[in-house]
Formats: structure tokens, sequence, C-alpha cells
């Protein structure tokens, strides 16, 4: 079993040493989506710095949807951080679950209804479900700026968001022919990938089950995640699965029956690696626990 853990930005010097440092870590990833005091050069540095020998990716964002500015829907838009287009009935998934229908797109800007209860943040991931949704371009501007930052640093361990096309990889390969990849596949565009584009491209290209998003936007028949999740793991026996692992940790340092289970069920359906959230990750007390339990797990026989 190999666990990779995710690493706060470099000013949270304690934390990422206790990450680097961990027997059970066997390496991280830097969710470019956190807010660094640094600019990218400086802020892989000091990662790459703390993490030492261990592996270590970069985890791009790409075609995942994320608000661009705080905002109050009741005074106006929504900027999203990429330009879509929506054919049809469209509807906006925030993180906490509530929703809207998007009334109109234009450009990166939405008009929902109804509003969301409270003002949503800058940096918020959200999901939307369309039968015909277009978003345009896939690296974000932050996306190329690491980038350029790690290859100027001999860096080229990537995990890639929302990868749905073949365009999504040979895109990377373009910006960094040294490049090797981990696919996070989201959603049912990203099981097309796992069927007809992964194939081709095992020689760098790793899968991750990211169960989060993908279990949002599979379908009104939540069952068929047990499908995609296995299927992954026929694609890529070293596939890597992450997302809604041991979540009552984050709130309460005793875990809970249903965490276990979940975390039970990974195993025994094959998955050997695992990625650590940024809830679990960014403080010490629920890292630690989180750990605990995995290193029992090993113990667990039925």
């Amino acid at each position: 079993m190999k666990i990779i853990g995710t690493m706060p930005p470099p000013q949270h010097e304690a934390q990422n040493m206790l990450i680097a440092r961990h027997p059970l870590i066997e390496g991280a990833r830097f969710n470019t989506g956190a807010r660094s005091p640094y600019p990218p050069l400086k802020t892989l540095e000091m990662l790459l710095e703390a993490i030492g020998e261990k592996d270590f990716w970069l985890d791009l964002k790409g075609r995942q949807l994320r608000i661009a500015k705080w905002a109050v829907p009741t005074y106006g838009d929504i900027e999203l951080n990429h330009e879509i287009e929506i054919n049809g009935p469209a509807k906006i998934i925030f993180r906490d679950g509530q929703s809207s229908l998007i009334i109109e797109a234009i450009g990166n800007k939405i008009y929902v209804e109804p509003d969301p209860p409270c003002a949503v943040g800058a940096g918020q991931a959200v999901n939307i479900h369309c039968d015909d949704l277009k978003i345009k371009g896939y690296f974000t501007e932050e996306d190329l700026a690491y980038i350029e930052a790690a290859k100027s640093l001999d860096f080229h361990n990537y995990m890639l968001s929302f990868v749905e096309e073949e365009s999504d990889i040979t895109g990377m390969i373009e910006l960094d022919p040294n490049c090797q990849i981990v696919a996070k596949i989201e959603s049912p565009k990203g099981l097309d990938f796992v069927d007809d584009v992964f194939p081709d491209y095992r020689d760098r290209v790793r899968l991750m089950a990211a169960r989060d998003d993908l279990f949002t936007n599979i379908g009104d028949d939540k069952s068929l995640i047990f499908e995609a999740l296995q299927k992954i793991l026929w694609a890529d026996p070293e596939a890597i699965v992450a997302s809604r692992l041991l979540t009552s940790l984050q709130s309460n340092l005793a875990v809970s029956i249903q965490d276990m289970s979940d975390f039970k069920l990974m195993l025994d359906m094959g998955y050997q690696n695992f990625m650590l959230s940024d809830n679990l990750c960014y403080k010490r007390e629920p890292f630690l626990a989180a750990l605990d339990v995995i290193e029992n797990s090993r113990h667990w026989i039925l």
C-alpha cells in the first residue's frame, strides 16, 4: 500500500515537514488551487526542498471549473475560470451540494436561478451538468506559470484535473516533452478517455479515480460509481484512488464505521495507491489520525 499526501502552501513549514518525514508517506502533491504567497518558482522550490527524495506531483487545475471571483449572485453574475457554452438545460452544483439552474452563460459569466443561499467564494470548485457543455481551453494561466517554473527546475511530474480528451495529454506533452502524468478521472467523458485514449499513453500516464467529482458527475444512478471505479483499476492496476477518504476525521478524530468500510472496500476492490485530501493533510491531528487508521487497516481480516 502506498499513501500520497497533500502538501499545503509552503508557508506552512511545520505541517509540510510532518508530511514529508512521515514513514507511511511515499510522496505528495501540491494542489495549485491552494493560495501560496510566493510566485510559482519559489513555491515549487520550497516544496521540493521539503519533500526531499520522495515522489512529488504538481496538481494542475486544467478543465476543472472554479469560481474566479467572490460573487453575490443577487447582484449579478458568477465569474468562472473558463469560458463555457451550454446548449439546453444546465445546472451548476456548488461544493456544499446546493445547485441552481443556469439561466444564461456569456463567456465566463453565468446567471443563475435560484441564487445560492450565500456568497460564493473565489477558488471554489463547481460542477456543471448539461447534455452539451463546452469548456473552452484546458490549461489556466496559473497552470502555465507553474509548468514553466517546473521545467526551469528540471521537474516534470504533473496531475491533470478533469482529463477527458486526447488533446489534454498531447497539450501537456507539447508544453513539457519530459512530462509524466497522472490523469484524474472525474466525469463520464473521463471514463470514455480510459477506454479510448489511455491505452496509447501507458508509458507516461497513470490514472486516478478522483471520487468526489466523479460521484457528482456520474449521473442520476449513483451506483454506477462502482463500475467506474472498477473500470479505472482494470485499465491501470497502479491507479490512485482519491477524494472522500476518511472524511469523518476532518471534524472528529474518531473514525466512522462508514469510512472504515469504504476504505476496506477500496482495498478489497484492489486499490493499493491512496491520496489523502487537503482537508486531512492541512492540520496535524486529522493527518496523523488518518495515518493511524491506514496503518491499522493492514491488520483488518474478514
